[in-house]
Parts: structure tokens; sequence; C-alpha cells
């Protein structure tokens, strides 16, 4: 709840909400497959500010409580390290999962927003979704100005309250999409979304979780700035893992260690799977599930132990 009242991570989910709901509305091109740039560019923006709020989330959560003293007060009670540390990450899941599903929402409508060609008994020709566009930009909106008049009558936190009525404006919106047609006309009830999209989505989740492991870690023995300055490091060396490590893995062990050590992020982007009606293979999803279970499992075996030896305020 102290991750979720910070205008930072409602700020940040907001905008990933609507700069995914703009882009099917400006498009100009479609590369060869409707609905494939809003679709990639949903996926990117749901990695990119999700990478921002877990890594912050992460870090402010723990390491603000060492440095002003509420983690003293509560480990003063019979209230063990570990316990303490993993109920920090547990927290910092759920506000992952709640601005991925929002993230996931929001991709959804807008590859549904996206103009295609439709050729059927009531429709023929490209048809851009404006009505589900436009309620899926006001979501937002709509959020904010619920948690404004619950903040002034009934004096509730702003910034959680519009978090969690964004998440719950994202789902009307989708199931009301589904009273119409994607010319915006009434229709028999079918949403019209693509759920391969979902899979991709839960790849970039897991992706969140391992960097959100990464700077509670670091956040054990450092602040906030230097341990997003760190988090952010290790995640664009992840990215070149392949490129760096992944030549050397083949031919000595000193390779293969740094290979193994350095997260390679490329497993959790499988966009190109879901190019040209593509789906993600269940295979992909579960073995790159159990590669992010294992890392963040060792990750936090690893902040736990630094953890218990930590001079806290």
């Amino acid at each position: 709840m102290e991750a979720v009242r910070q205008p930072v991570c409602l700020l940040l989910s907001a905008t990933c909400v609507l700069l995914t709901a703009i882009i099917p509305m400006v498009l100009m091109h479609n590369l060869g497959e409707d609905g494939r740039i809003a679709r990639d560019s949903g996926l990117a923006f749901h990695l990119v500010f999700g990478l921002f709020i877990s890594g912050y989330a992460a870090c402010s959560s723990l390491s603000r409580e060492m440095h002003s003293g509420t983690a003293a007060v509560v480990l003063s009670k019979p209230v063990d390290r570990a316990l303490f540390f993993l109920a920090k990450y547990a927290g910092v899941t759920v506000l992952v999962f709640l601005f991925s599903a929002c993230a996931c929402i929001s991709t959804l409508l807008a590859e549904r927003t996206a103009e295609r060609f439709i050729s059927n008994s009531t429709l023929l020709g490209y048809v851009t979704d404006w009505q589900t566009g436009k309620m899926l930009i006001g979501a937002p909106f709509v959020a904010f100005l619920l948690a404004g008049i619950i903040n002034y009558r009934w004096k509730k936190s702003f910034q959680s309250s519009a978090f969690f009525l964004l998440f719950g404006c994202l789902v009307v919106v989708l199931l009301v999409s589904g009273l119409f047609d994607q010319a915006g006309r009434w229709a028999p009830y079918s949403l019209h979304i693509q759920h391969r999209i979902v899979p991709g989505g839960i790849l970039v989740t897991l992706a969140l979780l391992v960097l959100a492991a990464i700077a509670l870690a670091f956040s054990t023995r450092l602040s906030i700035v230097p341990t997003m300055t760190l988090t952010g490091a290790f995640f664009v060396i992840g990215l070149l893992s392949d490129h760096w490590f992944g030549k050397l893995a083949a031919e000595s062990a000193v390779g293969r260690c740094l290979y193994g050590i350095v997260p390679n992020w490329q497993n959790f982007w499988c966009a190109d799977y879901l190019a040209r009606g593509g789906t993600i293979p269940m295979g992909v999803l579960w073995g790159t599930a159990v590669y992010a279970l294992a890392y963040t499992g060792a990750v936090l075996c690893l902040g736990v132990l630094s953890f218990r030896s930590a001079e806290i305020k």
C-alpha cells in the first residue's frame, strides 16, 4: 500500500495506458499486419514503464524504511528479518501484477482499436474502432475524477484510490467494448480481442518480477538512487548478454559463469512469435517461467543473507 500511494507509480501507470491507447489512433502504416504496431508498442510500454515501477517500488519499500526507522521498529518485535524481507517482495509483486493487468488490458484494447481490413456481411473495408479507443483514453481520467471525489468525500488516499480505480475502469471498458462491433454499432456480444497477446504480457510480467527481486536485493545495502542506477545497469547488461557472453560461454568456464549470472532479458521478449497470427508456444512460456522462478529465488536468497547482516538505523 505504501508503494501504491507513491505518485510516481500512479503517473507511470496512467501514462503507460494513455500512450498505449494513443498509438493505434495515430498510425499511418501497419507494416503488413493489422494491429502489429499497436500490439508490439503496448508490450514495449508494458516493459519500459514496468521497469521503473518495479525497480522504484522495490528499492523504496525497503531502503526508505531502513533509513527512516520503520524497519527497526518492526524488527524489534518477534519478526524475523527473512520474513520482513520476503514480505516486502510479496507487496511489490502485488503492485507489479496490478500494473501488468492494466498494461495487458490496454494492449488488448489498443490492438482491437487499430485499423484493420474487415470483410463480412455487415462490414467491408478498413475500420478503426474509434469507440473503444476513446473509452480507453477516457479510463484514466474517469479514474482520477472518481478518486478525487472519494478523497474529498471520505478523505481516502487519492493515489491508491486512483490506482485501483484505473484497473477497475479498464476492466469495465474491456467488458463494455464487447457490446459493439469494430465500427461502433450494437452487435451480439463479442470482445474481438486477440487472446494470444496475454502470454506475451505474462512473460513481460515475469521479467518485471525478476528485476524487482534484483532491486530489492541491492536496496539492502544501498539507498534509492544507487539502487536504481545499478538495477538499470543490470538490465542493460542483460539485454547484451547474448552478444557479450554468448560466444564466451562456448569457449570458457568463465564465460559460462558470466552467461549464467547475468539475466538474459531476451528470454522474456517473445513479440516476434505473435507476428503473422502466430502464438507463443507453451514450452517457451513454461520454460521462461521456470527460469524466472529459479533466478528470482536465487536473488532473494542472496538478498535475505545480505539483509540479515545489514545495519538498520
